[in-house]
């Protein structure tokens, strides 16, 4: 009967009111780091698979950026 009692305290439900987003931070690069970043990946072959996975990182940091948006919307 005791265990049972200790026990039944660990049911309590736990409500949250509000929703907290949480983004993940995107590196700033300048501008002529990003220059230099475009002309290395023309300067690369055309069967290099590198361009592709800069896209999928682009891809990426776009979805990060509507996560801020999302996360501003929602903390007002």
């Amino acid at each position: 009967m005791i265990s049972a009692i200790l026990v039944s305290g660990c049911a309590t439900k736990v409500y949250r009111t509000q929703l907290e987003v949480y983004c993940p931070p995107i590196a700033q690069y300048s501008e002529d780091f990003n220059a230099a970043l475009a002309d290395e990946l023309d300067a690369l072959p055309d069967n290099s698979t590198i361009p592709m996975v800069v896209t999928d990182y682009a891809k990426l940091r776009d979805r990060i950026r509507t996560c801020e948006q999302e996360k501003d919307n929602v903390n007002g």
